[in-house]
């Protein structure tokens, strides 16, 4: 008799979205009682935080979608001369996609919906709001088959804001991400 164990909880979910199209995903969530409480704070940064990367079918990094605040670090800007900031490979500041560079979109400050991944005590009756949003001018990039996957990391309790050992990692949905060509060029 053979037993399983399923530690795996994410969910396969296929977007279809349009090139040069603003793109929002709007989920709700919920646990075992029927909420998540996203609210809280350690070191003053948000206790839920979120990352979905896109890449092509060679696995290379296409863009990366953050909350404005990822593995407790703010995004951080580098203009490109000089040593690059120790910290620059975990949250790069806002950059649009190249068909050489990885693109980043975290948003444009951390007190409001803005950001790319707004996770914070959005509450519904039917459980708990988390909102993807990426600009128009970041979904400029080649039309084609795509995957994805949306990581969610929760700090607990007794650690700092940026210890990863002391941060729960769970991805949460992945799956395929296809692009449709757009006609109307801006």
């Amino acid at each position: 008799m053979a037993d399983t164990l399923k530690a795996d909880v994410a969910k396969e979910l296929n977007i279809t979205a349009r090139r040069n199209d603003s793109f929002q995903l709007q989920l709700v969530v919920k646990d075992s009682s029927g909420q998540i409480n996203m609210s809280g704070s350690i070191d003053g940064k948000p206790t839920y935080q979120g990352k979905m990367t896109i890449i092509n079918q060679s696995g290379d990094e296409v863009i990366n979608i953050y909350s404005y605040t990822w593995r407790g670090i703010d995004p951080v800007s580098w203009d490109g001369t000089g040593s690059q900031p120790d910290n620059f490979d975990i949250h790069p500041q806002n950059t649009e996609p190249t068909s050489s560079e990885a693109g980043h979109w975290s948003g444009s400050s951390s007190s409001d919906a803005s950001m790319g991944i707004y996770l914070e005590n959005q509450t519904a009756s039917d459980g708990t709001f988390v909102t993807v949003t990426i600009p128009h001018e970041y979904m400029d990039f080649q039309s084609g088959e795509y995957k994805y996957d949306l990581q969610i990391r929760k700090m607990t309790s007794g650690g700092t804001a940026t210890n990863d050992s002391q941060a729960e990692f769970t991805t949460w949905l992945y799956g395929k991400f296809i692009l449709n060509a757009d006609i109307t060029q801006l």
